[in-house]
């Protein structure tokens, strides 16, 4: 048994640990059953595996020159993060000049807020005080022949620019009442240009006084993903 020991220590190799800003280095010799341990500032990242003589491995590219005998490990970069994702959390403060008429794609009334846009199409948050308190996520189109749904509301190809369709349940409330919302029965809406070129699918949230009786009046989160 004795000899099988002697052979498993020398057979023994350095060892790396690196962390981050003053990671641990450990490192191992041949025949030795301890370890050293010391701090050294990683100043980018960086894995030495010395490949020459045994000594040090560690991740400070400071280094690099000093010992150019010693083998970088670094890892392939990840691909990009999924970029067909949009997400809003907007509000309309209390204090703010809530729209108290009927949407409209002309321009952007007192009270309303552009959540996203993609495409020719802008999605929108409402605060409306024509009842009490309302909360409403609308999406706007930029191009004629698009195509909207949401719940029983369809316009298959007359989408057309100008046009404000609602796309969410109504939060309704005041700031004694609060009320929050999403797309439940109504599930989520769907936009389209008529080549297919801009479509995605969307899903909101609505609240109003969600934040106690000082505000802000209307709350709005939700996102929308890219058709590709």
């Amino acid at each position: 048994m004795r000899g099988k020991w002697a052979l498993a220590a020398a057979a023994v190799l350095a060892l790396v640990v690196v962390g981050g800003v003053g990671g641990l280095t450990m490192r191992a010799f041949a025949g030795v059953t301890h370890n050293t341990v010391r701090t050294k500032t990683v100043t980018r990242l960086c894995v030495y595996v010395d490949r020459k003589d045994g000594g040090d491995s560690y991740g400070d590219l400071s280094a690099q020159s000093k010992y150019g005998h010693k083998t970088c490990i670094v890892g392939k970069r990840g691909p990009a993060g999924n970029t067909s994702v949009i997400t809003w959390n907007k509000t309309v403060a209390v204090g703010a000049t809530i729209y108290t008429g009927k949407r409209k794609a002309g321009g952007l009334p007192a009270g309303a807020i552009v959540l996203a846009t993609v495409g020719p199409f802008t999605v929108r948050g409402y605060c409306n005080a024509i009842e009490g308190t309302s909360a409403v996520t609308d999406v706007v189109s930029g191009q004629d022949g698009s195509s909207f749904a949401w719940g029983d509301n369809y316009l298959s190809g007359d989408f057309n620019s100008g046009n404000d369709q609602q796309a969410s349940n109504s939060a309704n409330g005041s700031s004694n009442s609060p009320d929050f919302v999403n797309e439940y029965s109504g599930g989520d809406f769907s936009v389209s240009t008529g080549d297919q070129k801009t479509a995605f699918t969307g899903f909101a949230n609505n609240g109003v006084y969600i934040d106690g009786p000082n505000g802000p009046a209307c709350s709005f989160t939700g996102y929308l993903v890219m058709e590709k």
